[in-house]
């Protein structure tokens, strides 16, 4: 009974803060606005104290790369994390993925989630982010609510050139040596308003002077800078003035097939889904974001069963896919790297399962790889 008041009570609050109109009297929205402003005074107030020095943040001694944004919500950072990493790897670098670690059970221990070759703990213990990071085996990640300790038990352990600080625009108790904000090209700000009106953690104004990039996500074409240059985005491009701006769509690809399957087989290639009849599942901020990935493969969508973001699934979820799936007579079931990453193959015995990742796709990566050494390190690096 409780549980299901709750639910009704979360959907209204998330259909409030994206509902554009002004708020009506004494309507959820109103009271949603008043509260909003006592998160902005609190804001604020930290604000003012980093800014007038009575609070000062922690200098690691080496580059922090910071990738954030101003809305909660999905808009791709932990695959430009990854995207990131890998790409200051190929330039003979040795980065560390610092993350906070949401809900895992750390508490506020910090740990060593994964050297880049092995992993030591779970999702559940870790976080979702940090260890479907640790996953790829590329690059070392560390968690830990304390990001400033996290970090200096990265440099402790692994003696990096540069830190990948994972959803850290707002943690302003850490120095770094660039600040890259995404924004989702199709609703980068939403209705504008602050928490827990909107979906901003703080509005573009109060943010835009520690903005030193921002990466549109999710634009839907390889041409996408002439989209992008529209409405809303063509707005905060105005409000931004000379801070540099880059476009990028996801790619997404294959990353496994359940039962396993040889990598030289068709399955793994994203194109063999076209025309395959699939059941989804996703616990996602943003679900309908997966569901147009997958449409965009050309799936037929039997079915998408959404839960909530970081949601902790059960077996007995996993038996209501795999029926649900059998009732839909789907091909298969998709998910994503976020969502299988709290499950093992032996969960599906009955159905097979593509799990589905993104990687960023820049217009001019380049340009952004550029931008990215010449703003983070003092030196020349290949290009």
């Amino acid at each position: 009974m409780s549980e299901s008041w709750l639910n009704r009570l979360e959907k209204r609050v998330m259909q409030a803060m994206e509902n554009p109109d002004p708020p009506a009297p004494f309507s959820c929205e109103q009271i949603l606005a008043g509260c909003a402003k006592g998160y902005e005074a609190g804001v604020r107030l930290r604000f003012a104290l980093y800014d007038t020095g009575v609070l000062k943040p922690v200098r690691l001694g080496i580059p922090v790369i910071s990738i954030g944004n101003l809305a909660v919500g999905g808009s791709g950072k932990t695959p430009m994390a990854v995207y990131l990493s890998r790409m200051l790897v190929e330039k003979g670098l040795n980065p560390v993925v610092v993350s906070r670690g949401y809900r895992g059970s750390l508490g506020k221990a910090c740990c060593v989630v994964g050297d880049g070759r092995d992993v030591y703990t779970d999702a559940s213990v870790s976080g979702d982010e940090p260890f479907m990071m640790a996953m790829e085996k590329a690059f070392p990640v560390v968690a830990g609510r304390d990001r400033e300790k996290a970090g200096q038990l990265a440099i402790d352990t692994f003696h990096p050139d540069v830190i990948i600080l994972d959803d850290g625009f707002q943690r302003l108790a850490l120095a770094r040596s660039l600040n890259l904000v995404l924004m989702d090209c199709d609703n980068p700000l939403g209705n504008r308003r602050l928490l827990p009106a909107g979906r901003l953690r703080e509005t573009l104004s109060m943010a835009r002077d520690r903005i030193d990039g921002v990466v549109f996500t999710r634009c839907p074409l390889p041409g996408a800078q002439p989209f992008a240059k529209t409405g809303q985005v063509q707005e905060i491009i105005n409000e931004l003035g000379a801070v540099p701006v880059f476009y990028c769509r996801n790619e997404p690809f294959i990353a496994g097939f359940f039962p396993g399957v040889d990598k030289d087989n068709p399955a793994l290639d994203p194109r063999g889904l076209k025309g395959k009849t699939a059941l989804l599942y996703s616990g996602l901020a943003r679900n309908l974001s997966f569901r147009r990935t997958v449409q965009d493969l050309g799936v037929n969508i039997a079915g998408h069963l959404e839960f909530q973001d970081h949601y902790r699934y059960k077996k007995a979820d996993f038996s209501l896919i795999q029926a649900r799936a059998k009732a839909l007579n789907a091909d298969l079931v998709l998910t994503t790297q976020k969502d299988w990453v709290k499950a093992e193959p032996a969960d599906f015995s009955d159905v097979d399962l593509a799990v589905i990742g993104i990687r960023p796709a820049f217009n001019e990566p380049g340009a952004f790889e550029r931008f990215v050494l010449d703003k983070a390190f003092d030196k020349e690096y290949p290009s």
